[in-house]
């Protein structure tokens, strides 16, 4: 997909692994937005009917008319009917069902899937940190780890608009312990990495970095730790990729720079000199509103595409 800007207004929705998030977009603006906590629904009709309920009063609260729905989701789903095919394992509601059919077949609107990561990334790319960059990878690090590659500046995917997992990149092979970066970033490897160094299991990301900021010695050392791994993969991904950015989204993000800081401090063990002195490591800019923005745009330029 290419930086095409698309005049209209459309909804995203977000699969998240714990809540789905609901806004209401226009030219790169969420107009009005809107949660739907798991807790409160106990099936896939429950799924579509909550959407379908918040997608009518954000239409009212907005004073705007949804042209189409774009639904961000983990994992993969399949383009010509949106069934839900890989990733569900954190939303088992949506498993094998196509949500994108469901909302299609209830409102008369059409309907677009696209990878989480993938959504996040077009966020970026059109309305983010990412505008006006041609090579620039987002990493997302919260209850997982995704995000999305952009190449002359168009997202990178493959068959079948099949997303990259950069979570799923190894960087150790010790068989008992952590090996990809999910396993050492997401919000379980950080407090996982604190609780192997006597830390309050209890504690989140956000907590750690706080306790750090209080002069806690474990609280640094967990930090400095995950920060060199999310150091080797983006330098793994600048050699490879010649890459102009790294753009640092999702939940952990918003620790803000003493997270990037430590990243910078550590990349050049992994980064070529020469490509190194030429990428920039920023926080990505849309925030929780990436794959709501990704998405709705996804859907526009799938609706408005000449038949």
């Amino acid at each position: 997909m290419t930086r095409t800007e698309s005049a209209g207004v459309a909804v995203g929705i977000d699969i998240g692994g714990t809540t789905i998030k609901l806004g209401l977009a226009e030219a790169g603006q969420v107009l009005v937005r809107r949660r739907i906590p798991y807790a409160q629904l106990n099936s896939f009709e429950d799924i579509v009917e909550q959407i379908i309920c918040n997608v009518r009063a954000m239409e009212a609260d907005g004073g705007r008319k949804a042209e189409a729905l774009g639904i961000a989701a983990p994992g993969h789903a399949r383009p010509e009917d949106g069934l839900m095919v890989d990733g569900m394992a954190n939303v088992p509601l949506l498993r094998n069902r196509s949500l994108a059919v469901a909302l299609r077949d209830r409102t008369g609107l059409p309907t677009a899937t696209v990878n989480d990561g993938s959504a996040a990334t077009l966020g970026e790319l059109h309305f983010g940190a990412g505008r006006g960059i041609s090579c620039f990878a987002l990493l997302l690090f919260g209850t997982g780890v995704g995000g999305g590659i952009v190449i002359d500046g168009r997202l990178v995917t493959g068959d079948d608009g099949v997303a990259p997992e950069l979570g799923a990149m190894v960087l150790d092979d010790v068989p008992a312990g952590p090996r990809t970066l999910e396993d050492f970033a997401s919000a379980v490897g950080f407090t996982s990495a604190y609780q192997r160094a006597g830390g309050d299991s209890t504690l989140s990301p956000i907590d750690i970095f706080l306790k750090a900021a209080e002069g806690q010695r474990i609280a640094a050392a967990t930090i400095n730790a995950v920060s060199r791994r999310i150091a080797q993969s983006l330098g793994t991904l600048i050699n490879a990729l010649n890459l102009e950015a790294c753009l640092i989204g999702g939940g952990i993000a918003q620790a803000g720079e003493p997270l990037l800081h430590r990243i910078r401090a550590q990349l050049p063990q992994f980064t070529w000199p020469f490509l190194l002195a030429r990428v920039r490591i920023a926080r990505a800019q849309t925030g929780q509103d990436a794959g709501v923005l990704g998405a709705s745009l996804t859907a526009l330029l799938q609706h408005q595409q000449p038949r």
